[in-house]
């Protein structure tokens, strides 16, 4: 006999047995033992939730012969009938291949004749949203007032294509995407039945990477087991998914962020490409890790699953602690600039490369020592600054905001500002989180930071408008903001460089050696 999908296999049969869809099955089992059914179902919800399945379901337990609490009996002739897909009054049609305005006519031909085999007619439409808008037409008034004996379920990933009209006349249930749990208890459940070997990284893997969708991760175990002869590694999950090695990822995150030869990575993500991996792979990848770390760091293990966390407490031991979350949040941003450029036709190679390269100018480990440029001097420590403008007589100077983000004595609406801010935007506020607050008077609030990048990074469209936002919020309309940068407060030139950079042809010059021509140069 051949082989069966596991999928296929797995499939849910009662309600009982639907996983991750509670508030959803428990509905419409109490619709069936109380026969309050209604004429139009609509499921909709992510690929591989059980739209279809619950329909099926649905399906048996309004026909069957001997229901027990709204849940089919599987034993009757209509249950079984239904699993086989021979069942008379269950029609399931593909919307995707049958969409026309004919397959609709069809139907409504059909629908007055009675029910053969049950007590009800039912009509499966998957992927509904694929019907023309002449089918949506001619279903309209067949949709609202079908015979009694009639059920509609309609089934759809894009629910936001159906008309309004479509949507007013269906009862609607959406389904969720499942939790990695949710799919790694499964996963954990079909490996006893089938009696496989399984590595439990390599099931968590599996779940992690399915993205809620339960079927996906039934077909990447089938793929798995294929491959293993029977055993599922990680290491085999790992290579049907297209992640990176966790030591050259190490290697990349490390040389991202530290002093090492820049050599060194481009050697790292020649080997990575040698293992076949695409170059969009290593960027969503990339910016996965990096996304984890800062959860890591901001909120700890419990959001991870188990074969994630000895890593991350490696990954995070060997990079730079100093490093502000503001900075990591701007890599991210660099990596997705550089999958647009992937869209765009950009070369991939380079595209990437250039990515990493400016990852490490950002993060201010770029390696100037390494092409020849003098090194960097270490930025000056921060200073207090004393209140720029007099207050009245009698009213002593506010004290500044310490760096840490603690409101001055006596002042509780920079606290205030600051956690509103936490709570619209954490990026903007890790930004904030670096600077000296000082409440000049009551109409001018004072935001000095150390480093003019981090003030060019306020002031970007979105951060500027969710600081007026919230400064119209806590102070009133009548409160201005300055943008301030260095030890003693001053304006600086949005154009004024952190730290010496040369010339592109002085730099290319001291990193390829004084007898390399360089084309363009007049040499």
């Amino acid at each position: 006999m051949a082989h069966q999908a596991l999928y296929r296999v797995y499939r849910p049969r009662s309600f009982r047995e639907v996983m991750g869809q509670a508030r959803v099955v428990d509905t419409l089992r109490e619709a069936v033992r109380q026969n309050r059914l209604t004429h139009a179902y609509l499921f909709s919800g992510p690929r591989g939730t059980g739209k279809t399945s619950v329909a099926r379901i649905l399906a048996k337990a309004v026909n069957c012969e001997t229901p027990d609490s709204g849940e089919p009996c599987l034993q009757c002739a209509a249950c079984r009938a239904v699993e086989q897909g021979q069942h008379l009054d269950v029609i399931e049609i593909d919307a995707a291949s049958n969409r026309g305005i004919d397959e609709i006519r069809e139907i409504k031909e059909r629908i007055g004749q009675a029910p053969v085999m049950g007590r009800y007619k039912i009509y499966i439409i998957d992927e509904v949203h694929m019907l023309t808008t002449e089918a949506f037409n001619a279903l309209l008034k067949t949709l609202e007032e079908p015979p009694a004996h009639v059920l509609f379920i309609l089934a759809t990933t894009e629910a936001q294509k159906l008309p309004v009209t479509v949507l007013s006349r269906c009862q609607r249930y959406e389904f969720q995407r499942l939790s990695v749990a949710i799919i790694e208890e499964r996963l954990r459940q079909v490996v006893a039945q089938e009696k496989l070997n399984a590595e439990p990284a390599a099931l968590e893997l599996i779940a992690e990477y399915a993205d809620g969708a339960l079927r996906d991760a039934l077909s990447l175990l089938d793929q798995a087991v294929s491959v293993g002869q029977g055993a599922v590694s990680r290491l085999a999950v790992s290579d049907l998914v297209g992640t990176i090695d966790p030591v050259l990822m190490a290697h990349l995150m490390t040389g991202l962020s530290s002093t090492e030869a820049l050599g060194d990575v481009m050697l790292t993500l020649d080997d990575v490409y040698r293992q076949g991996r695409d170059y969009r792979s290593v960027l969503r990848d990339l910016a996965k890790q990096i996304r984890d770390l800062i959860v890591w760091r901001q909120a700890g293990f419990d959001l991870f699953p188990q074969y994630r966390r000895q890593w991350l407490q490696d990954i995070d031991r060997s990079l730079p602690q100093d490093i502000a979350p503001a900075d990591w949040f701007h890599a991210l941003e660099i990596l997705a600039e550089a999958d647009s450029r992937l869209r765009g036709g950009f070369p991939a190679q380079l595209s990437v490369e250039l990515a990493l390269l400016k990852i490490r100018e950002e993060l201010g480990l770029s390696g100037h020592a390494e092409m020849g440029a003098p090194p960097v001097p270490a930025p000056a420590p921060k200073l207090e600054k004393p209140a720029p403008q007099v207050l009245p007589e009698k009213a002593p100077p506010a004290p500044p905001r310490p760096a840490g983000g603690g409101a001055p004595p006596g002042s509780d609406r920079v606290k205030v500002f600051l956690d509103a801010v936490r709570q619209e935007r954490p990026s903007t506020f890790a930004l904030l989180n670096q600077a000296q607050i000082t409440e000049r008077d009551e109409h001018n609030l004072d935001l000095v930071f150390s480093f003019p990048a981090h003030r060019d990074l306020m002031m970007t469209t979105q951060n500027k408008a969710l600081l007026e936002q919230v400064l119209q919020r806590i102070y009133g309309p009548g409160m201005r903001y300055h943008l301030l940068t260095g030890q003693s407060g001053e304006d600086a030139p949005a154009d004024t460089p952190e730290r010496a950079t040369p010339p592109l042809e002085e730099r290319v010059r001291a990193w390829l050696g004084p007898d390399v021509p360089i084309r363009g140069s007049g040499e």
